[in-house]
């Protein structure tokens, strides 16, 4: 026999109960509009035979005033239409027993008496009146008597309906209390019995099994909990000694390695985590195993920082910034690289994932060195170099130099600001490799900035007969930023224009307020700059050529000037074409975080 599923015995039930609801609606619906009917026809028909009744009696009331008063020439034609109008009304809506022959008793009444004041000389005629109206008194206690009567057909009919309703509804109560019994008992008792079983689950010797369930939903889990028990019977029969041995020297290795190491499953849960990782990530060892990586117990900026790599990595492959953290560990300050390493089966299929926590405190050791001692190297040469310009310029005031001489003045001069300008990007790059460039946050006025560096530039660019134009929106133009490293990105700006802009052209230099920010432009009349080294302009070592471009430059100064105005919470761009370049620079007037 099969045995019944929860599924069917829920189904059944409720097209039983849908059966009981549709025969209570088939029983009640009747009745519900044959009240609707005996409303319908109590409200309409005996009203219209009420209302004739009253509008024929305000006719003779009209008439008989107006005999009186001596205007029934006047008055006749409108009540004899009035009348005559309701009368027919009547005729045609005959509703009770009796109400045909006295609406024929009140129609012959009234056409005499409508013929009798039409005559040459009418006389009074109150008993007339007084009998008609007594006649339509009577038609409408009749009408009135009819509808109270229907009132009394509609509520016993609305109380039949409320009592079928009433009964079916009990009905549909003990009927889905009964189901509701029966379902809830047959789940209730074999759910004991498996929680009674897992209670008394044991590793150790025979498990129990359960037996045959009532309901085919309740079979399907006894089953699974049966192989589960021979599963686990199976498992116990196995080596665990020797599973544990291998567990613990893989723990042990990894716990001797230099890197912190985070080991998670499939779904993300730790299944390992290190010495090591759990001090960099701020985590306890015991809190972690088991928990989901994304719901650790920590809001270090460390573990913060590793999560929100790992969700990106999720999204868009392969970690497109590598994280690095840095902290002060086992007596010293380490550096660390994220390395998440995904774990797959021979088939491909991903069963977890290993985050390498790599050390790379020697690799960022040798950066150190190699820019301290950059930084050293460029720090000496401006020193000596300094020197050799001030000879040059000494020798060049001598008024005894012949034109070979004045050529190797020249010559010496020009090598001379060359070496220094290498030595100032040698400077530049140690100083643009630091972590973050820190900024100073002090009023200034960026009118005089403007022209004080424009000025030192007005001797070259006599020099070089280039036209040198500055333009300020404003006499003044106070914001905050830091003046040196401002001033430092303007005369780079300035600097690469008088660079590319031939004999005869202008650089425009324009200072002015943008909504909450402060624009700062170089525009000169150069030859432009190439579309395909445009979009990297910005970055290190990059250099574009041209017919009027002087060697001597590292292509630092855009990248360190970029660096500068991001601090300062702003935003530097190019556009540029065959007429020249303009360089753009906008920052918040309001100062920097």
């Amino acid at each position: 026999m099969m045995t019944p599923s929860l599924r069917s015995k829920i189904r059944n039930g409720t097209l039983v109960m849908l059966a009981l609801a549709v025969l209570l609606g088939a029983l009640a619906l009747p009745e519900i509009y044959r009240l609707g009917g005996a409303i319908r026809e109590t409200l309409h028909r005996n009203y219209v035979s009420i209302e004739a009744a009253r509008q024929m009696q305000m006719a003779l009331y009209g008439l008989q005033l107006a005999q009186r008063d001596g205007k029934l020439s006047t008055a006749l034609p409108i009540g004899r239409e009035r009348f005559l109008h309701w009368n027919g009304v009547e005729l045609g809506d005959i509703t009770e027993v009796g109400e045909d022959q006295l609406a024929k008793d009140i129609d012959q009444r009234g056409h005499r008496l409508l013929a009798e004041l039409s005559s040459a000389n009418p006389s009074a005629h109150d008993d007339e009146f007084a009998q008609l109206h007594d006649l339509l008194d009577k038609l409408s206690e009749m009408n009135s008597d009819a509808m109270f009567r229907a009132d009394s057909r509609a509520y016993r009919i609305g109380w039949h309906v409320t009592s079928e309703f009433a009964l079916g509804l009990v009905a549909l109560l003990v009927f889905g209390a009964a189901l509701s019994w029966t379902i809830a008992w047959s789940i209730a008792r074999p759910l004991d019995e498996l929680a009674g079983r897992l209670r008394s689950f044991s590793l150790r010797g025979p498990s129990s099994r359960l037996g045959n369930q009532p309901l085919a939903e309740l079979e399907a889990v006894a089953s699974e909990f049966n192989k589960m028990a021979e599963r686990l019977e199976e498992f116990n029969k196995l080596n665990v000694g020797r599973i544990i041995y291998e567990k613990n020297k893989t723990e042990a290795i990894i716990e001797s390695l230099e890197d912190g190491i985070v080991l998670l499953d499939a779904e993300g849960v730790v299944a390992h985590i290190n010495e090591l990782a759990g001090i960099i990530l701020s985590v306890e060892k015991e809190d972690a195993l088991g928990s989901h990586f994304d719901d650790l117990s920590s809001n270090h900026q460390h573990y913060l920082r590793v999560r929100a790599a790992l969700r990106g990595a999720s999204n868009s492959g392969p970690l497109a910034h590598q994280t690095e953290v840095s902290l002060y560990v086992r007596g010293r300050e380490h550096f660390y690289l994220l390395k998440p390493v995904p774990l797959r089966h021979s088939d491909g299929q991903s069963f977890g994932t290993i985050l390498i926590l790599q050390d790379i405190t020697f690799l960022r050791d040798k950066d150190r060195a190699r820019t301290n001692l950059v930084a050293t190297l460029s720090h000496e040469l401006k020193t000596p170099l300094t020197s050799l310009g001030m000879a040059g310029e000494l020798l060049e005031r001598s008024n005894h130099l012949d034109p070979k001489q004045q050529e190797l003045i020249d010559v010496v001069r020009e090598e001379t600001e060359r070496l220094r300008q290498l030595a100032d990007g040698l400077l530049n790059l140690a100083r643009g490799e630091a972590a973050a460039i820190t900024v100073g946050n002090v009023r200034l006025d960026f009118a005089q900035l403007v022209a004080a560096v424009a000025e030192t530039f007005a001797i070259q660019a006599e020099q070089k007969r280039v036209k040198l134009v500055t333009n300020i929106s404003e006499p003044s133009l106070e914001a905050h930023g830091d003046p040196v490293k401002l001033s430092w990105v303007l005369s780079n700006l300035i600097s690469n224009a008088l660079r590319y802009t031939p004999s005869g052209g202008e650089i425009a230099i324009a200072a002015q307020r943008v909504d909450s920010q402060m624009q700062l432009t170089v525009a000169d009349t150069g030859p432009g700059i190439a579309p395909e080294i445009r979009d990297r302009i910005f970055e290190r070592f990059t250099q574009w050529g041209a017919s009027t471009y002087v060697t001597g430059s590292a292509g630092l100064g855009l990248a360190i000037a970029k660096d500068i105005v991001e601090a300062h919470g702003g935003r530097i761009f190019v556009e540029s074409g065959e007429g020249g370049s303009t360089f753009t620079v906008r920052l918040p007037i309001t100062g920097h975080a």
